[in-house]
């Protein structure tokens, strides 16, 4: 090689090193993560608290051994963003979230290189190793929904709906300012809702159902089927205590009963549960929240469609703090977008990308957002029909569909 070429190579040579540093500051680690290290402390603070000897998910993630196994799994499901479980958008693109499971883009890319490497053990820590995220507690208790028996789902059903009629004893209103689920089957238990029965007709109509089937509760993995139901409670597998926003609550009438919705999920086995919630009274509140929906009921799905969009437009009549919401849709369902216009200005409510049917649930917001009167509210969903031969439309069965946001909300 002559002293041309060779200055010429050495040139080229830094040149592509250069280039790729650049490329690598973007979008990968500059060195190989490895478990101890940097992906255990990931691992601790966003999959434990369900990744977890005796936990909701099938498998555990609490040593090397177990994450190595199943490292591919991991990459997978957080590059798609199907893990951790959290179907709105907690980006910051359109708000962020209490509760939002969420991780960051370098936590993502730090997973994906550990587990193209061959998932990497590294040194082990020389103290303690990394612990799950301590989840949240209740201030106080002041009352516990009690199911006061055991319930073992039906063993033909892989995920079973049930519904419980509740009797609290309240001899005075009272506001639920918070409340914690403890599950008496943490393996089996998905998510659960807890609402209350406001008429005495409802009341009839939820003692009926629960009559008419054997055993404890009834099936209800469509709706609960009872009118004048109201929203109080939503959790999922892991999420500890939830306080409402300071100075809001949602009323509990004297006298009145609940009703209780579990889904059993049965990968991890079939056990018996007496699940319990602990809850956080007050008296009076500041602000009394109540839990109102936008939703699009005139759907009109034609099959064999890889995304077919459904709109509605709601005014706002009166001025509204928004604190919170949960999106529900069916399974069809791949996405949703709400989004509020007042004077020709638009602001970005919620977002949907990967929509699961399985992993809905309540998120209240880190910043409230105010609404004011005389603008509008839009919501939008997004359907994937292709695995259906018929055109699908709104209903409560699990084959038809919905497009739903219930928000938190208190009047201005």
């Amino acid at each position: 090689m002559t002293r041309t070429q060779w200055i010429l190579a050495t040139i080229s040579m830094f040149s592509l090193v250069a280039c790729s540093s650049k490329e690598d500051d973007a979008s990968a680690p500059l060195r190989i993560p490895t478990y101890h290290e940097d992906v255990a402390p990931i691992l601790a603070e966003h999959c434990l608290s369900c990744h977890d000897e005796g936990g909701i998910a099938p498998f555990s993630l609490v040593d090397y051994e177990d994450a190595r196994r199943t490292a591919e799994a991991i990459r997978i499901s957080t590059t798609s963003r199907s893990m951790p479980p959290f179907v709105l958008d907690n980006s910051g693109e359109c708000n962020t979230y209490v509760e939002g499971r969420w991780l960051t883009d370098a936590q993502i890319r730090t997973i994906e290189a550990w587990a193209r490497a061959g998932a990497p053990e590294g040194e082990p820590p020389k103290g303690t190793a990394p612990a799950p995220r301590a989840l949240a507690e209740l201030d106080r208790v002041d009352m516990t929904i009690d199911m006061k028996d055991t319930y073992t789902p039906d063993a033909a059903k892989f995920d079973d709906y049930r519904c419980f009629v509740l009797d609290p004893g309240l001899a005075e209103d009272v506001f639920i300012t918070g409340f914690h689920v403890r599950p008496g089957a943490a393996s089996m238990l998905h998510h659960l809702t807890l609402f209350s029965i406001d008429t005495k007709e409802s009341e009839a109509t939820a003692e009926a159902l629960d009559a008419a089937e054997p055993g404890f509760g009834y099936s209800c993995i469509d709706d609960i089927h009872v009118p004048d139901a109201r929203w109080l409670v939503g959790a999922g597998p892991g999420s500890g205590a939830l306080r409402f926003p300071e100075g809001t609550g949602l009323r509990m009438r004297a006298g009145r009963k609940t009703i209780l919705q579990i889904h059993y999920n049965q990968e991890n086995g079939r056990h018996a549960d007496r699940t319990r919630i602990d809850l956080m009274l007050a008296r009076n509140v500041p602000k009394e929240a109540t839990v109102q929906r936008i939703a699009a009921t005139n759907l009109l799905l034609p099959p064999k469609q890889a995304s077919v969009d459904q709109s509605a437009v709601e005014p706002v009549s009166i001025d509204l703090t928004l604190w919170g919401l949960w999106p529900h849709m069916h399974k069809l369902g791949t996405g949703m977008h709400v989004a509020a216009t007042h004077d020709g200005e638009e602001k970005c409510l919620a977002r949907v990308n990967n929509w699961d049917f399985h992993w809905q649930g309540f998120a209240h917001y880190t910043k409230p957002i105010d609404l004011s009167s005389g603008g509008s509210m839009r919501i939008t969903c997004t359907y994937d029909t292709r695995g259906r031969d018929t055109t699908t439309t709104w209903g409560q069965g699990t084959n038809d569909e919905m497009c739903i946001a219930f928000f938190y909300l208190t009047a201005n």
